[in-house]
């Protein structure tokens, strides 16, 4: 998704930052651009984020480690864009935030001489779904791609890399006994538990 972000531009950090953070926590959009600059703390392992979680209504801290990969690595990529989005004179207040097209953090905007959307700039979560809906596209990703696709993704690949239901639920905040959650878990062991393994074929 972000092999063709342009990565030199405050606005590509940002993007890849907000897919791979995105990713790492198991954020929904709308978790992901309520985030602030002050919610993101240094860690040994990389970072520590605490994101508020709507469907269980508290905040979890979660763990953000460095990524084999430099290209996808959440780590590297959050710090970078925070090294950006200092120089550009923002060190408080939200952490996504709109970029122009001359790639400037966005002035506020008005309609009719008054004041529209949030004063500092943050990125509605319609805003980040376009993000990430724009990266496929431009990827060639086949399928359809949508704001949750970082969530479902990340619950997947958790699955299917061997993690459990209640490690992967306590990380995406998703209630115990979650039927979404356990949906997804679903989708990747019917394959993976298929009886179909194993038999000779």
């Amino acid at each position: 998704m972000l092999a063709r972000a342009d990565r030199a531009t405050l606005a590509g950090q940002r993007n890849a930052a907000l897919v791979l953070l995105g990713f790492a926590t198991a954020a929904q959009v709308s978790e992901l651009v309520a985030l602030d600059i002050a919610a993101v703390a240094e860690a040994e392992h990389g970072y520590d984020v605490t994101v508020y979680r709507k469907k269980v209504r508290k905040h979890t801290t979660n763990a953000i480690l460095y990524g084999t990969d430099p290209a996808t690595c959440p780590v590297r990529a959050l710090r970078a864009y925070r090294a950006a989005l200092a120089a550009a004179g923002r060190t408080e207040g939200p952490l996504f935030v709109r970029v122009d097209r001359w790639d400037r953090l966005a002035p506020p905007m008005t309609r009719g001489g008054r004041p529209i959307g949030d004063p500092a700039g943050r990125m509605t979560a319609e805003a980040a779904a376009e993000v990430i809906e724009r990266l496929a596209d431009t990827a060639g990703l086949t399928g359809a791609w949508f704001g949750h696709s970082l969530r479902r993704g990340f619950a997947t690949a958790a699955r299917a890399a061997g993690h459990g239901p209640l490690e992967i639920a306590r990380a995406g905040g998703w209630a115990d006994g979650s039927r979404v959650l356990a949906r997804y878990m679903d989708d990747v062991d019917r394959v993976k538990n298929s009886p179909l393994v194993g038999i000779g074929l």
